[in-house]
């Protein structure tokens, strides 16, 4: 093949930037092609991906932890706020898995949130707030599942001006 021809095979020089323009062949100027490295807030983000976002498994540890609470505290024959942190308890962990198993924190998140807001108002709701033990757990947890849930919106609102 002549120097000619294969020069007018070859792609436009601003496409080959910094990839050699044959194999084997140095890249101009001599460097090696090197990937780049993330480092800092770009890091993080390019972290939470499917499986990998922490909010999404303190929502799962949060939902086992009210499923395991009238254990704790000894409040099983108390059925209605038993049986509210049961299924609440469950739901929030799947819930918590599903947002986990995808790859980006779409609009799942909410699923959570509404659990959470649920949960909190149960022991006014199912009337338990004599209960103490649990109306209190399910105060404290539904807090801390919105507040984890915020951060991970706040994370998206970053990475998206990022």
């Amino acid at each position: 093949m002549s120097e000619q021809t294969r020069m007018q095979n070859r792609l436009p020089s601003d496409f080959l930037v910094d990839s050699a323009a044959e194999p084997g062949v140095r890249a101009p100027g001599g460097r090696a092609r090197r990937t780049p490295k993330i480092r800092g807030r770009a890091q993080e983000v390019a972290a939470m991906t499917t499986w990998r976002r922490w909010q999404d498994w303190v929502v799962v540890g949060l939902g086992v932890v009210l499923f395991l609470t009238p254990f704790a505290l000894g409040e099983t024959a108390m059925t209605v706020a038993a049986s509210t942190a049961y299924v609440l308890g469950v739901v929030i962990a799947l819930a918590g898995l599903l947002n986990a198993a995808m790859r980006r924190a779409g609009g799942l998140e909410l699923i959570p949130a509404v659990l959470a807001v649920i949960l909190f108002v149960s022991p006014w709701a199912f009337g338990f707030t004599a209960v103490t033990g649990l109306a209190w757990s399910s105060w404290i947890i539904a807090i801390l599942i919105v507040a984890v849930l915020s951060s991970l919106v706040a994370m998206q609102s970053r990475r998206a001006t990022a």
